[in-house]
């Protein structure tokens, strides 16, 4: 496999570098905004590292509840085709504002990432603690289905995990891979095997 790490244009890391302290900003400035209120900034460096592993593995990436947009943007100048689902649409407001300056490819659409047809399994461990599930799904704001991703990035609330790989389970492609962020633990790659 050719390694692109090689390849990434030392300004471009600047260049994010200035996104994230602009994200970070807007959160000190907005922290107390209703549509911050489960916002929460995921590990920009750590999700960066990883978008530059899978760039031969990957085409096509979601990011789950995507705040401001942070990783569908850098995806977007890594070279993927990359979108972002986000239920408050202040946000994905300010989404689309980042994206104008850092990565005008990245789309993003209001709405939830829970496929309309997905059923909950509370005795397979599966939870709701926070993810807003009465939003219509947003996949076809894009013209596409959760299958057509290769790649979910998300930072689910711990109890909602299992759920969480579930969705991709039911309703991703064979050999989908979810990129996930946990605070304790770091990011977890799984890749979703032929069923």
């Amino acid at each position: 496999m050719h390694d692109h790490n090689d390849d990434v244009d030392p300004e471009l890391l600047i260049q994010f570098k200035q996104l994230w302290n602009e994200a970070d900003e807007l959160w000190d400035r907005e922290r107390d905004n209703p549509s911050f209120h489960g916002y929460v900034s995921s590990d920009y460096m750590m999700a960066y590292e990883w978008l530059l592993k899978l760039r031969d593995r990957v085409c096509t990436i979601v990011e789950w509840g995507s705040g401001l947009g942070i990783v569908a943007i850098m995806a977007s100048r890594l070279g993927y085709e990359a979108y972002g689902i986000e239920s408050e649409s202040e946000l994905v407001d300010y989404s689309r504002d980042f994206a104008k300056s850092f990565g005008p490819d990245a789309q993003f659409a209001v709405g939830s990432f829970i496929p309309d047809a997905f059923q909950l399994d509370m005795a397979a461990g599966e939870e709701i603690v926070r993810t807003d599930v009465d939003a219509p799904a947003a996949y076809d704001d894009f013209d596409m289905e959760l299958r057509d991703f290769d790649l979910i990035y998300a930072y689910p609330w711990p109890d909602e995990r299992a759920m969480f790989e579930s969705i991709v389970r039911q309703f991703g492609q064979d050999g989908a891979m979810m990129l996930s962020f946990d605070v304790r633990e770091g990011m977890d790659l799984i890749v979703f095997n032929e069923r």
